[in-house]
């Protein structure tokens, strides 16, 4: 074999080595950029936070506990709250479910995982039904997000499909958010700020009814449960507060990579976009100190 020849192989050799080298450096650089650290956490922290169940389970046994405060003429009525709030719950299901979902195949995209979207959209359908709390415009929201969801994550790893989900399921997750945001703020915490009001008025009554024989003993104890019966109910009206919060987080640290999902994957994406994910990782640790 001539040296020519040799010299051509080991330029060739060359060649290849360096493109597998490069090959490496470039992978090595997409998977361990803190950018892309800092997309799991936020993906991470989100569905785990949007899933609060706690807050759904409370706003069907809260019915149970008016029983104690309203006469007996009222708890037919009661009855009837808690068979439609049981039927409520699937909305607030749903969208939470929503919300969770989208944030793995979040997370299974940053993290180069492989992973099927496991609720089946020919469920999504009779789901929908189920959700009378919720409008046209939300449940095609929610109809938006999964349909995403199906056709993204179960491909591989790529950069452009993280910003594609990002850039599409943006304005549906907001819409998602900001309807279980209503249900959070118009229907549970006013509903537990009601409990208080009526907890309130059934001790006060106890202690300040007229004729009401003076005894210091049954006094002080009806002080004290009413003062540890408005403690519990300002505990969870705090809870349905902080997980508002935390939906606001979710949606202002999303909003942020839609802004910038063009940087997403560059060196400096992960420095910007910490203060967000730091303010949803606070948010959710105060709801988790409030919880029962």
């Amino acid at each position: 074999m001539t040296i020519i020849s040799h010299t051509r192989i080991i330029s060739g050799c060359y060649r290849l080595s360096i493109v597998a080298i490069s090959i490496v450096l470039l992978a090595a650089g997409i998977t361990g950029c803190a950018s892309f650290k800092e997309v799991r956490t936020f993906a991470s922290l989100s569905a785990n936070a949007a899933g609060y169940e706690t807050l759904t389970k409370d706003y069907i046994s809260a019915v149970d506990r008016r029983k104690q405060y309203q006469p007996q003429k009222f708890h037919g009525d009661l009855e009837t709250m808690k068979a439609r709030r049981e039927a409520q719950r699937a909305s607030l299901d749903l969208l939470q479910q929503t919300v969770t979902d989208y944030m793995r195949g979040l997370d299974s995209l940053a993290s180069g995982d492989i992973r099927t979207f496991d609720r089946s959209l020919d469920n999504l359908s009779f789901n929908l039904n189920k959700a009378t709390l919720l409008d046209r415009n939300e449940k095609e929201a929610i109809g938006a997000l999964s349909t995403l969801l199906a056709r993204t994550v179960t491909t591989l790893y790529r950069q452009h499909e993280m910003k594609q989900l990002v850039q599409d399921g943006n304005q549906p997750l907001q819409d998602v958010i900001a309807a279980t945001r209503k249900i959070v703020k118009r229907g549970i915490v006013a509903d537990l700020q009601t409990e208080s009001a009526l907890a309130a008025r059934y001790y006060d009554n106890f202690m300040f009814a007229p004729g009401n024989p003076a005894e210091p003993v049954a006094m002080a104890l009806a002080r004290e449960a009413r003062v540890e019966a408005l403690d519990r109910v300002e505990n969870r009206i705090r809870g349905a507060q902080h997980y508002d919060t935390v939906l606001e987080k979710i949606a202002h640290g999303h909003q942020y990579l839609y802004d910038h999902r063009d940087e997403i994957g560059r060196n400096d994406f992960g420095q910007g976009f910490k203060p967000a994910v730091d303010e949803l990782r606070t948010a959710y640790r105060h709801l988790l100190d409030v919880s029962p």
